[in-house]
């Protein structure tokens, strides 16, 4: 299969995604799995764009995914992410799994290994007939308050505040993600501003 030129990112995406998602899920067998990041934001309503399709799972699962799409993974440490990865192509659209994240900003860390209640409220967004389990929004503006990510904040705050969102979720996150009370304020800011 070959790219149209003409054909959107979010589009590709989306043609890729399937197949994609069912290697994964055999890769993972029961071990958790999501798509993070912009487009997970994206197949949920929230207004993001990425050309890269990212996820994130554990260690074991990033080493069976390598083995059997024989790519080798390797450690990326950025100013926000620290990671073993595997960053690899398919039809045109970058693909990153990222095992055991841990995400940095200014003045928290988060390690969403560490945070049960992301894992059982990950949502499954249909997409050309197959299930994708997406982070949930609540998780994803925690991360982007973390990382001080304005643009995507705004984008979630609109949302969520717009349709809806789980506040005993978010209270989850914050406990478990252990973050400081400067960054508790600052999520509750923007959920609560009018």
């Amino acid at each position: 299969m070959t790219r149209d030129p003409g054909e959107t990112p979010e589009s590709a995406q989306e043609e890729v995604l399937g197949p994609l998602v069912r290697v994964i899920e055999e890769a993972a067998s029961d071990a958790p799995w999501a798509l993070i990041g912009a487009s997970a934001l994206r197949l949920q309503g929230a207004p993001a764009h990425s050309p890269n399709l990212e996820f994130m799972t554990s260690e074991q699962v990033l080493l069976t995914l390598g083995e059997m799409l024989q790519v080798r993974p390797d450690w990326g440490q950025g100013a926000h992410l620290a990671a073993n990865r595997l960053h690899f192509m398919r039809h045109g659209v970058p693909v990153f799994v990222f095992s055991d994240p841990v995400f940095h900003g200014p003045y928290d860390s988060l390690a969403p290994r560490e945070i049960p209640s992301l894992w059982d409220a990950r949502c499954r967004v249909e997409v050309n007939g197959v299930g994708v389990l997406c982070t949930p929004l609540e998780w994803e503006l925690v991360l982007a308050v973390v990382l001080g990510a304005s643009s995507r904040i705004e984008a979630l705050r609109e949302r969520m505040v717009g349709d809806g969102y789980d506040s005993r979720l978010v209270v989850r996150l914050l406990r478990e993600g252990r973050v400081t009370a400067d960054t508790e304020e600052a999520v509750w800011a923007v959920l609560e501003r009018r």
